[in-house]
């Protein structure tokens, strides 16, 4: 029988008409990992991929065409039916089925985890939008994100930064944020938007940071998404 991974959403938000859902993802009873991206100072963004300060941009950022189908080959591809992402499972990572216990907010449409313990997972979370994301700056998306981001603060959530720094993954824009909590969980959390496709992946781990952040990387950079 399958195992099913119990992962509890703390907070999900509409903000305006822009739907933007938080999830502090954490596997019941080991607690609470934030909504944080690359979750210590040693990490930095890849090499492809310039941070930029969203507080300068007005204007959406370019983002590269999609044609609405997904790609993915080979080995390994994790690919759900129905939904607008596909990625490459690392080596020692499984796929798992993820519940979601809700305690506020609205549910994501779809959730999943590349699992490699049960602290140390991978977590896809599909938001649908209400409007087209690319029509909107990089700051009024960032804007959408801060109360969230307050919000989790205020629940203890320690952020290297409340801004994000703004990333690409597969020509989409992604809202990266890092962090940690008192339970020693830390996160790495994109918040990938295309059309009206909100795709949030929170990489979070308590013991084994280097193959999961390894995981995380490779995951990052097999993603396709659609929106």
């Amino acid at each position: 029988m399958r195992s099913v991974q119990r992962v509890r959403c703390l907070l999900a938000a509409v903000v305006a008409t822009l739907t933007v859902g938080a999830c502090a993802s954490t596997i019941e009873g080991t607690g609470t990992a934030d909504v944080g991206a690359r979750g210590t100072a040693s990490a930095t963004p890849t090499e492809s991929t310039e941070p930029t300060e969203t507080t300068e941009s007005t204007q959406p950022t370019e983002q590269t065409d999609d044609d609405g189908e997904l790609a993915c080959e080979g080995e390994g591809v994790v690919a759900p039916a129905g939904q607008p992402f596909c990625f490459t499972l690392p080596t020692g990572f499984t796929q798992d089925e993820i519940d979601v216990d809700n305690s506020a907010g609205s549910s994501a449409s779809y959730t999943t985890g590349a699992v490699f313990t049960q602290r140390d997972v991978v977590v896809f979370s599909v938001y649908d939008l209400n409007i087209d994301s690319d029509d909107l700056s990089d700051q009024a998306v960032a804007d959408a994100l801060a109360p969230i981001i307050t919000q989790l603060g205020e629940q203890g959530f320690e952020f290297e930064s409340t801004e994000p720094v703004l990333e690409e993954v597969d020509g989409a824009r992604a809202f990266f944020y890092q962090g940690s909590d008192a339970t020693g969980l830390f996160s790495e959390t994109y918040f990938i938007f295309r059309g009206f496709t909100e795709l949030q992946v929170n990489c979070q781990w308590a013991a084994e940071r280097e193959a999961l952040l390894a995981g995380c990387e490779e995951i990052l950079g097999s993603l396709q998404v659609t929106g």
